[in-house]
């Protein structure tokens, strides 16, 4: 005899709660509920039901079926059609579901499927389950987790209820092919046991093989990999493979320990078949307010005679490392304090080991800046309290020129004045403050015109004539400049500005302005140091104490000076309305009113060198770019600046414009020990014209800035900068050209002219190829005389390709780049002889597969 109670589907939508409450009354008995085990083959959140007087919510069993019969007979009871069983978060679903009570099994068959409280996801043909789900099997296993990696196998077993075993199973993180998907996925692990323990968080595969589209690529006997549960593990990560000609071949096996949610280390061990065992040690942390990481690297090389002798390279330096540590600690939503500080043995040390990349749009510029700083920043006000420290990292650097430490503070405050309550002033107020500290034990000197090397290793920028024509104050430009001093330089800067703009009835703009500024400083120059240079080749001695010449023989001294000024700006703007969109146009004039600059005796020059004056500095009160000097004399600024929306979506913004000395002394023509002003286009009465475009023809992603100087005589273009971006048709790309004249007081004795390109294309989302390209088209390399490069030298290039899809990054790289500029070597009595710049190449690759890690290399060719 058998006991069913069945439903149609009028009965049910009746009387739901009848079929519901007698089926997990029945089952409820039938079943050892309080036994469930809350570990099951798989894990998805899912709501209880109302709690019980007896029993937790949790632990109440639901189950939703169209028919329920109990056979006395077989001892069993089955639930039949759209079977749901909801225990503990759990979901168990299927078409039939039996529990024979003898032997406490639960069958689940047709469409059967377990969903666990994690969201994972397991099919199968026919599960076989202990009572309280703990042990069992199942047939013909596909599992979906929440991370959405997939298992497969003909048969799974689950022991211990932390347990599960696929034979001859499947592993992959890719997602099947939507148009065919009964083709094999991009990778996939397959091996002939997978083991998941879910109470250590670990998948072991035992004889694996990995393939790709179905092929095997290669054989693991046994690796270990975390589940999807899992954020980070102690464990051997993915080996890394490097050579280089000085290095040898190597490989990298780091090996992470997570020690902590918040904290882990990670040691990698790299062995390099031409100098043995390069070390490495990073720390990370995660602070309550912040985070910080140290990296510790060092070596005993085998073969220190590898690489290149001093001074050209590291020598026979056979201890050498690196210690490099970055934070960052929020006090408060206003205040943070943060370090990016590094130490290396050697200069060399770092692109030795490829422990950085060199950045092909910044090639000449490799010095491994250390700081620290407490940063404060408000609606209106702005506080930077920074000290930095210098480390050259190419042959052409001389440490020893360069400062030890710069404390530098920076404060900013603007402050809005209602004119309601002051007196109709209205405007905003501006506070700047600028404190610095500079200390450096060796001064460092440049040549003007053609470079001037030392005679013993061809390598270091000298001044052999340091001694300039003194006119009154200051010097006339000799044969060099001093671009830093040697001794303590102390500088303390503050200005307060007030302006206001004032638009009259017919839209004139008037903004009058006012201004002052102290500065007080003190210097002392170390005039006893010196650095030689020697070798069978020659001898070069760079003394301190020729630095004084360029203060009229002065050692030390404190001053004070001011500066004050006051002006008004004027824009009267012509807006047009057509159908191609609004335009504008609008004559700008300012006229500013201040005394001649004051150079005090001695005056260095340690933060203003670089003046590049374009259309972005045409109006600005101070076109000096630090605060060691200040402009000064009467000066009119008059340009136009046109602007256009069009209807298309596109925009333009064009400036012109000249800058006219009208009275007192042109501070462009005050020299000072770095030359600033010379041959800048502002050292004369009529500055040269500067203009700048700035043009997005439509709403589509291409655009072009460019920037001109032309000479205000002979109409000469003296610079020239264009840049123009454009994505079209999957094309990403970019070019930068860029032409200067030459400036011999400066250092540069030719004309430079180079340009940089980049591209990259995107195929069917997947696929993309890129390239960089840097040409030095100026064919002196350098500036050294005698010394010639094809008019498109390559400095440096790039190509790679990448794929990335939900489960697999691949990228490779091919780059060269040259070597510092070229060493130079004279013979006495003989001619010049040229060391060629060694040309680097280098192939880097990196396979990302999600969820099992990575492979990275970085090949020297």
């Amino acid at each position: 005899m058998g006991f069913a109670v069945s439903s149609s589907a009028e009965r049910r939508q009746r009387r739901p709660w009848r079929i519901r409450v007698l089926a997990a009354a029945m089952f409820a008995l039938a079943l050892a509920i309080s036994c469930l085990c809350p570990q099951a083959p798989a894990r998805a959140a899912q709501a209880a039901p109302p709690p019980a007087a007896a029993v937790k919510p949790a632990d109440k069993l639901v189950i939703d079926a169209d028919e329920l019969i109990y056979d006395k007979d077989k001892d069993t009871v089955t639930a039949q059609g759209s079977v749901q069983l909801f225990y503990q978060g759990r979901i168990l679903q299927a078409d039939r579901v039996v529990y024979t009570r003898s032997t406490k099994h639960v069958y689940a068959e047709g469409h059967a499927k377990m969903t666990d409280e994690h969201g994972d996801v397991v099919y199968g043909k026919r599960f076989e389950l202990s009572e309280n789900f703990r042990d069992g099997f199942i047939d013909s296993v596909q599992a979906l987790t929440a991370d959405k990696t997939r298992f497969t196998s003909p048969r799974g077993e689950r022991v211990n209820g932390a347990v599960t075993v696929l034979e001859k199973g499947s592993y992959t993180a890719c997602e099947p092919c939507k148009d065919h998907p009964e083709r094999p996925p991009f990778w996939q692990v397959r091996a002939t046991k997978i083991i998941e323990n879910q109470e250590t968080h670990t998948v072991y595969y035992e004889g694996a093989q990995m393939l790709v589209w179905g092929f095997p690529v290669f054989y693991m006997p046994y690796f270990s990999s975390p589940d999807s549960t899992v954020n980070k593990q102690t464990g051997v990560l993915a080996p890394q493979f490097v050579s280089g000609a000085s290095l040898g071949y190597g490989i990298s096996i780091p090996y992470f320990i997570n020690l902590a949610p918040n904290y882990d280390l990670t040691i990698i061990p790299t062995y390099l078949s031409r100098q043995g065992v390069l070390g490495e040690v990073d720390w990370r942390q995660r602070l309550d307010n912040g985070q910080y990481s140290v990296k510790v690297v060092g070596i005993d090389e085998q073969q220190p005679n590898a690489f290149s002798p001093s001074p050209y390279g590291a020598g026979d330096q056979k201890e050498r490392g690196s210690i490099e540590t970055k934070g960052n600690v929020f006090l408060n939503q206003n205040w943070q304090f943060g370090w990016n500080v590094a130490w290396m043995s050697d200069k060399f040390f770092a692109n030795d080991y490829k422990l950085q990349g060199i950045d092909f749009s910044n090639y000449y510029f490799q010095d491994i800046v250390s700081s620290a700083y407490l940063r404060g920043q408000a609606d209106h006000s702005f506080f930077d309290l920074s000290a930095y420290h210098f480390q050259g990292t190419t042959a052409n650097d001389d440490n020893r020129t360069l400062p030890q430490a710069v404390p530098v503070l920076d404060y900013n405050r603007v402050f809005g004045l209602p004119a309601d309550r002051t007196n109709g002033i209205g405007g905003a107020a501006t506070v700047d403050v600028n404190i610095a500290n500079i200390t450096q034990s060796n001064a460092a000197f440049q040549s003007t015109g053609l470079q001037t090397f030392d005679n013993a290793y061809h390598l270091y920028n000298v001044c052999e004539t340091t001694v300039g024509n003194k006119y009154v104050n200051t010097y006339y430009p000799g044969a060099c400049m001093l671009r830093s001093i040697a001794g303590d330089y102390t500088r303390a800067s503050g200005q307060v500005s007030w302006q206001r703009s004032y638009i009259d009835p017919i839209g004139e703009v008037w903004k009058p302005f006012v201004f002052a500024r102290v500065d007080g400083e003190a210097t002392e120059l170390n005039e006893t140091g010196s650095i030689t240079y020697a070798s069978s080749l020659g001898v070069s001695t760079v003394a301190n104490s020729s630095q004084a010449a360029f203060f009229s023989g002065g050692g030390q001294g404190a001053f004070a000076r001011g500066m004050a000024g006051f002006g008004l700006e004027y824009q009267y703007p012509f807006a047009l309305t057509n159908v191609f969109g609004s335009q504008t146009i609008t004559p700008i004039g300012q006229f500013i009113v201040r005394p001649s600059e004051v150079m005090p005796r001695i005056q260095p020059n340690e933060d203003s060198q670089s003046l590049v004056f374009d259309e972005t500095n045409l109006f600005a009160w101070n076109k000096f770019s630090g605060y060691d000097r200040i402009e000064g004399g009467t000066r009119f600024n008059y340009g136009l600046q046109y602007t256009a929306n069009f209807a298309n979506g596109g925009h333009a913004n064009i400036v012109a414009g000249e800058s006219i000395q009208v009275a007192g002394q042109n501070s462009y023509t005050l020299y000072d020990m770095a030359n600033t002003g010379m041959n800048s286009g502002l050292d004369k009465t009529f500055s040269n014209f500067v203009a700048g475009e700035m043009i997005q023809p439509t709403s589509a992603p291409v655009s072009f800035l460019s920037k001109q100087q032309f000479d205000s005589t002979t109409f000469q273009l003296d610079r020239f900068d264009a840049i123009a971006k454009a994505t079209i048709a999957g094309v990403t790309g970019s070019v930068d050209y860029a032409l200067y004249a030459a400036q011999p007081a400066l250092g540069w004795a030719y004309p430079r002219e180079g340009l940089t390109g980049s591209a990259s294309y995107k195929l069917q989302d997947r696929w993309t190829i890129d390239g960089s390209l840097v040409l030095d088209m100026s064919r002196h390399y350098y500036d050294v005389p005698g010394q010639e490069t094809p008019v498109f030298y390559p400095i440096g290039y790039s190509l790679g390709f990448g794929y990335k899809d939900e489960c697999t990054t691949l990228t490779v790289r091919y780059s060269a780049s040259l070597s510092a500029p070229a060493a130079f070597t004279e013979y006495a009595g003989g001619p010049l002889t040229t060391l060629p710049a060694t040309r680097n190449q280098t192939l880097m690759f990196q396979l990302v597969l999600r969820t099992l890690g990575d492979l990275r290399g970085n090949v020297g060719l």
